[in-house]
């Protein structure tokens, strides 16, 4: 509640001030005033009422999808835009006040003036547009791979592992994005595939069929899977069962050992929404003090209550990067680890970007990503 209540003030608050900005100072007619105050107040708001009839199935799907996908562009454009507009008129009056000490400015190039000032906003609601086509593009594409190699003299045999994470499937989701996706998992031969939460983020069974296509991932060691916080939100018991139908193994405080490498693969539920479920030991207990002990968390915090005895290696997820700058400021004051690798009291931690989207579908500055996780014997 509070953060839908955060979400009001900060919407209200930026639709005023993108209002002010385009046209308090402009010559539009009253009716064109009427519209453009009309579009900004739908786009920030238009998802508030699309949240609840998504939640209490008042849409049918071929209503809902369009919809979904038409409200939050114009979230992402308004939002794009008003940091064009603060952006701008910071530079703009600081540069223009620069020049005025100098004695150099013409009315021209003053911030107040009233046909300089449409142009810039002309100019600023062609690049938020600009952006907002190149992010969205940038969330449709295929995911990059990312290769990363770990050493350990406890590793008897090289192994490949595929980490996805955040796939966020949804009834909106696109059947065949990931399906190009299990294709390209499946096309780099891994030896095991593990899924960092957040594959469901939808009620499971309006995705039954994009659940489906995970069934032809394929690894000989098997497909592992640990829980998020949109499992959680949307009838965890339904999510483990839908995906286990689908030939992935849930690993909820327990884990797997893969003999042939001496590695002990393990999952937790997530920290951020069942931090009170998770039992370390627990998870452990199959295992062997010698063996190399993988654990797969969602929220990457987990890293910080750990220690080198229990665990060799933490894959998360969670962060998706940032998704969207400049979010990732935010982000990564919240989980202390936005993506890539570190490392934390000895244990080696990669955070995955993702290879979805929460909310609206762009991404900015913050690429998905399949990781290729190699632990080598040293």
């Amino acid at each position: 509640m509070s953060l839908f209540l955060a979400f009001i003030i900060i919407a209200a608050a930026c639709s005023l001030i993108t209002i002010r900005n385009l046209i308090s100072y402009s010559d539009f007619s009253h009716s064109a005033k009427i519209k453009v105050i009309t579009v900004i107040f739908i786009s920030w708001f238009g998802v508030i009422p699309l949240h609840f009839a998504q939640k209490y199935n008042l849409l049918p799907d071929a209503i809902y999808g369009p919809l979904y996908h038409i409200l939050y562009f114009m979230l992402t454009f308004v939002f794009i835009l008003f940091i064009c507009l603060m952006v701008r008129d910071f530079i703009w009056f600081i540069v223009f006040g620069i020049f005025k000490l100098f004695g150099r400015t013409s009315w021209k190039w003053d911030p107040h003036n009233e046909e300089s000032l449409n142009k810039a906003n002309l100019l600023s609601v062609i690049v938020s547009l600009l952006i907002c086509i190149y992010a969205t593009w940038q969330a449709y594409k295929l995911p990059e791979v990312v290769e990363m190699n770990f050493y350990s003299d406890k590793i008897t045999n090289n192994i490949k592992i595929l980490q996805i994470s955040d796939l966020n499937i949804s009834r909106v989701s696109s059947d065949a994005r990931i399906k190009n996706i299990v294709d390209k998992v499946n096309s780099l031969t891994p030896d095991a595939v593990v899924l960092t939460g957040d594959i469901i983020n939808d009620n499971p069974e309006k995705v039954e069929k994009q659940l489906n296509i995970l069934r032809e991932l394929s690894a000989p060691y098997g497909i592992f899977a640990v829980m998020g916080e949109h499992e959680f939100n949307n009838n965890v018991y339904e999510a483990k069962k839908a995906l286990e139908n689908n030939g992935v193994s849930f690993l909820f405080n327990g884990g797997v050992t893969i003999k042939i490498a001496n590695i002990f693969i393990a999952g937790i539920p997530d920290y951020s929404s069942m931090s009170e479920r998770i039992n370390l030991w627990r998870t452990i207990y199959k295992s062997q003090k010698e063996n190399y002990r993988v654990l797969l968390s969602h929220s990457p915090l987990i890293v910080d209550a750990l220690s080198k005895e229990l665990f060799d290696i933490v894959l998360s997820g969670h962060t998706l990067g940032g998704q969207f700058f400049p979010v990732h400021w935010f982000v990564k004051k919240l989980n202390h680890y936005l993506a890539g690798y570190y490392k934390v009291n000895n244990i080696d931690l990669f955070v995955s970007r993702g290879v979805g989207v929460w909310g609206p579908n762009v991404r900015l500055f913050a690429p998905s990503d399949i990781a290729i996780i190699n632990l080598r014997s040293k």
